[in-house]
């Protein structure tokens, strides 16, 4: 914009005589102007009306100062009339332009001629300001933040997050805190209300070196019993459901118990032990589970939550195979006031999991569990549990009867740990008329805890109770030592077996039948047990 001409003021006294010129000149030139800036100036003329006594720029520059100016401001006038027109044209679209600046030069020189320029005015002058608008300190604070989220949102979501990261270092694994198998009560990571999710991955190595005595002759040999690895995966969606799926491998010899030849002579190799979905609902004190694929075997998982002795031999009526441990099919837990009262029901195939369905039965059992004793103590839990179960079911191409009816008792603590148990088979294999059992007890305790425990254990089977000299015993005798706790136990545990094992059989019992010497056997074994649980998520 040019700079405006100024014209010099003439002397005071003819100040007043040319005041109606002045009127005249602008009644001529400001109308059109004025009536091109009315748009404009609403806004300012509505927001002065609503609580501003300062007049806005156009009826400023339409009207003469309240001090008497000369004619030689009439220019300066009809300009500044102009720009501020212009002023507020470009007002409207948000820009600053120049036109203010002159409003404002020209207003000060109309005030500093004459002498009666030193009376008061009511033109204000218009500054250039240097504050960012409204629009612009969004814009910025969008760049600097991002998307805009609110002080109290970011509140609660820091909030969420800290909580679950404290439940998952106080609740779930604690070095303090006793993990233990609850399902479907709870999960063992003991998942939050929700949402939230949980991965696991553990897993278990027995293995060590025995000395072995069969019918005279000694050898020794390193064994690696059992080993497995599993992962499993919960999502809460909120307190009320829960669910995952669940995967285990586990490591066998490739021949069968009574074989010597398999894969590639009798090579070790992986197979898939379980693997399953599931799900559980939780009603007041009423918790539902479901479980579908190749699920564990809901009597020794239950039974095994009081026995602590698996370093050194598994249940009975696993060991005799009268109990398989995993199988195709699907059940349904129910459990009330957690876990003081559970029914388990259980529909399999019935072949284990080595084989594939071969008949057209399916098995069925149910299962009852009571815990009329649970007490809580600062080393970990204190429970009494009792078991019973039945089972319909068949085996085998011919469909042979495979009953069975097993009860249990368990006891379990921050001390020690002690169990029987009792299955009663109605068909064994391909007999189905024949009727076995397997009587199982053990018990554990801490002599000096952690460092010296004592173990001993002892399992009867009758191969079939209607012939004589059928039953094998297993004694067991030993001590132990954990390198980590009780508190430890199912997170991560590493403990040293030192122990003699007596196998005896029946003149019936043994391979050779007749001759039992020929099986009988002695054991000192030196037993590692290595285990271990990691949250990975």
């Amino acid at each position: 914009m040019s700079p405006t001409t100024r014209t010099p003021s003439l002397p005071p006294r003819s100040t007043k005589a040319c005041r109606w010129c002045v009127a005249a000149l602008l009644s001529v030139v400001a109308p059109s102007t004025l009536r091109a800036a009315e748009p404009a100036v609403s806004g300012e003329s509505s927001r002065a009306e609503e609580g501003s006594d300062a007049p806005s720029s156009a009826e400023v520059a339409a009207e003469p100062s309240a001090g008497e100016v000369g004619l030689g401001d009439s220019a300066a006038a009809s300009s500044a009339a102009a720009s501020a027109s212009s002023s507020a044209a470009s007002s409207s679209s948000g820009s600053e332009t120049s036109s203010s600046e002159s409003l404002s030069s020209d207003g000060a020189a109309a005030r500093g001629s004459g002498d009666d320029a030193a009376e008061p005015t009511t033109e204000p002058t218009t500054e250039p300001t240097t504050e960012p608008t409204t629009d612009a300190v969004a814009a910025k604070g969008a760049a600097e933040s991002g998307p805009h989220v609110d002080d109290g949102t970011r509140a609660v979501r820091r909030a969420r997050r800290e909580r679950r990261a404290a439940d998952r270092d106080t609740l779930n694994l604690d070095a303090g805190t006793m993990l233990r198998n609850r399902w479907p009560f709870e999960p063992v990571c003991n998942l939050g209300g929700g949402p939230d999710l949980c991965l696991t991955i553990d897993a278990e190595v027995f293995t060590g070196y025995r000395m072995r005595s069969i019918a005279g002759e000694r050898f020794g040999e390193f064994a690696l019993d059992r080993s497995e690895i599993g992962t499993n995966f919960w999502y809460r969606a909120n307190r009320w459901i829960d669910g995952g799926v669940a995967l285990r491998l586990e490591s066998v010899r490739s021949a069968g118990p009574q074989s010597l030849i398999g894969i590639d002579g009798d090579s070790l190799v992986i197979r898939l032990a379980q693997a399953y979905g599931h799900t559980a609902a939780h009603v007041g004190p009423i918790s539902i589970g479901v479980r579908g694929g190749m699920i564990p075997e809901r009597w020794i998982e239950q039974v095994e939550k009081g026995y602590d002795t698996v370093g050194v031999g598994r249940l009975a009526s696993e060991q005799s195979l009268l109990m398989e441990r995993a199988d195709l099919g699907g059940s349904l837990t129910v459990s009330g006031w957690e876990g003081l009262v559970e029914l388990d029901l259980q529909m399999t195939n019935g072949e284990g999991r080595a084989q594939e369905e071969l008949n057209r039965g399916k098995n069925t059992t149910a299962m009852f569990t009571v815990r009329p004793l649970r007490r809580r103590h600062a080393k970990g839990p204190i429970t009494l549990a009792l078991h019973g179960a039945y089972r319909d079911g068949s085996w085998g191409v011919a469909a042979a009867r495979a009953h069975r009816a097993a009860g249990a008792v368990t006891f379990a603590s921050p001390w020690g740990f002690a169990g029987a148990e009792l299955v009663q088979a109605f068909g064994v294999r391909e007999q189905g008329d024949r009727v076995g059992r397997s009587v199982g007890g053990w018990i554990s305790a801490y002599a000096w805890q952690p460092y010296i425990g004592l173990v001993a254990k002892y399992d009867h089977v009758r191969q079939d109770l209607e012939l004589d000299g059928s039953s094998v015993d297993i004694i067991t005798a030993g001590v132990f030592s954990d390198l980590f706790g009780y508190t430890w136990r199912r997170r991560r545990r590493v403990r040293l077996y030192a122990a003699y094992q007596h196998e005896g059989y029946g003149a019936a019992a043994g391979p050779v039948p007749g001759a039992p010497q020929a099986a009988d056997s002695h054991r000192f074994l030196l037993q590692i047990e290595a285990a271990g649980l990691l949250r990975a998520l």
